[in-house]
């Protein structure tokens, strides 16, 4: 499928791209995807979250909502608590990609640059071919918490349930 319609998709699903192994691939054009579908509420309407809503749920427990926490002695930075390492991974993506820019420590402090780099991680897993929108975004936020094996971590289990809970109310 041409790379164009695939973004296209994911930009209308509200949901990021998930490269197959050894795929040269490019970071989506805007990753930050808005909700445009509104859900008419009736008796037999089930509400799906949104990759919007997912991020946001993450964003809320990862900080309350606080575009300047810091956390992890000083290593975990904005609303999304992201380690210096975890800026030079995305930089290694993008470098990968031929992307034209980067991102530096203190884009962690900005909300839109942190969730696109959120964004470029998430795309970046080889897991939703047959997978649900709940079933992938529990892979990305175990790993997001766990590392790349974080989905196999019980640890990382209370974690995905505040997210879970989070979108639950959110939904409601």
């Amino acid at each position: 499928m041409n790379r164009k319609i695939i973004v296209g998709l994911a930009v209308v699903l509200g949901v990021t791209q998930c490269h197959k192994k050894d795929t040269p691939s490019t970071p989506l054009v805007s990753p930050i995807v808005s909700d445009t579908t509104s859900y008419p509420i009736g008796y037999d309407t089930v509400l799906t979250p949104t990759w919007d809503d997912f991020v946001n749920a993450v964003i809320f427990v990862e900080s309350s909502g606080r575009d300047s926490v810091v956390g992890d002695n000083g290593r975990a930075v904005g609303c999304l608590q992201i380690h210096p390492i975890m800026v030079r991974e995305v930089n290694r993506k993008l470098k990968k990609w031929n992307a034209p820019y980067t991102y530096t420590l203190e884009d962690r402090y900005s909300r839109a640059k942190s969730i696109e780099m959120f964004n470029i991680i998430s795309e970046e897993y080889h897991c939703c071919e047959g997978y649900t929108f709940m079933e992938y975004a529990e892979i990305v936020a175990r790993r997001w918490n766990g590392g790349g094996r974080g989905e196999r971590k019980s640890a990382t289990l209370p974690y995905w349930e505040k997210i879970h809970a989070h979108l639950d109310a959110s939904m409601k």
